[in-house]
């Protein structure tokens, strides 16, 4: 159970830094305060080093995911434009 509330904050934060990381404008810093929001709420939650590095690492993989997803998304969307 804990692993999975673990998951479940770092795919809340990799998924809030990679919203900030797609779009313009003032909101995009909405989103950057949420997933640090949701970084200190998890910090307060897990007071060791363990679950510390787990999150940080595996939100960051989680981050690099979305981006590989959205880029082929992406790519998907320009050649159906071209043909």
């Amino acid at each position: 159970m804990r692993a999975l509330k673990i998951l479940a904050f770092c795919l809340l934060c990799a998924a809030l830094l990679f919203v900030f990381s797609i779009i313009d404008g003032v909101v995009k810093f909405v989103f950057s305060l949420g997933a640090l929001y949701v970084g200190i709420q998890f910090f307060k939650r897990y007071e060791t080093r363990g679950p510390r590095i787990a999150f940080v690492l595996t939100t960051i993989l989680f981050y690099f995911v979305y981006t590989v997803f959205y880029a082929l998304y992406l790519a998907i969307q320009q050649q159906q434009a071209a043909a």
